[in-house]
């Protein structure tokens, strides 16, 4: 949804570095519009940002981990879909599909990002887990992962906590303890 444009009122002086500048004059070119207008634009967008409840950098991180998603084949269906899917498997070998699947996640957003762990929480949020709350609260070398949904399965709890494990096994980490259950999955892990 498009943001309603301010109503235009008088200009202001904003001092803004030489080198981001010359970046943004770079990008206006190419666009081929003024870098008025695409300064204007972006700070439009970075209001909407902002009302969505997101910060920059977060937005930033939100869109390299879709990029992540597209280039390890990740697709998005239906959460009644995909819970059918984990209900009807839970017995078989899915649980190692999603570990491996998490382990591939946690080698490349390691070997990509600065902060893998805040990445593997921000991806958790969006990822079609319907959770109500992640988080990922890193204490020196340990790690605690929380994922909570009151509508997650004991299967699909199973089948997130063999993901959340696998992509920590691929950033490194060790498995202490994880626990799925209905509702909730809670796992530590340690650095090596």
């Amino acid at each position: 949804m498009p943001l309603k444009s301010p109503e235009k009122r008088g200009k202001k002086l904003v001092y803004i570095s030489e080198g981001i500048l010359d970046e943004v004059a770079e990008i206006s070119k190419r666009k081929g519009e003024s870098i008025t207008k695409y300064i204007e634009d972006l700070l439009e967008q970075a209001v909407r940002i902002d009302r969505l409840g997101f910060r920059s950098e977060e937005l930033a991180d939100l869109l390299e981990v879709i990029h992540v998603q597209r280039i390890l084949g990740a697709n998005f269906v239906p959460l009644d879909v995909a819970n059918s899917v984990i209900e009807d498997g839970s017995e078989g070998g899915l649980g190692e599909k999603w570990y491996e699947s998490g382990k591939l996640y946690g080698r490349y957003i390691r070997e990509r990002f600065r902060d893998p762990v805040g990445v593997l929480k921000l991806m958790l949020q969006v990822m079609r887990w319907d959770l109500n709350e992640v988080a990922a609260i890193q204490d020196g070398q340990s790690v605690t992962v929380r994922c909570v949904s009151t509508s997650l399965t004991k299967p699909g709890a199973f089948s997130l906590s063999k993901f959340v494990e696998g992509a920590m096994h691929g950033m490194g980490y060790r498995t202490e303890k994880i626990e799925p259950m209905k509702g909730i999955v809670i796992g530590s892990f340690r650095l090596g």
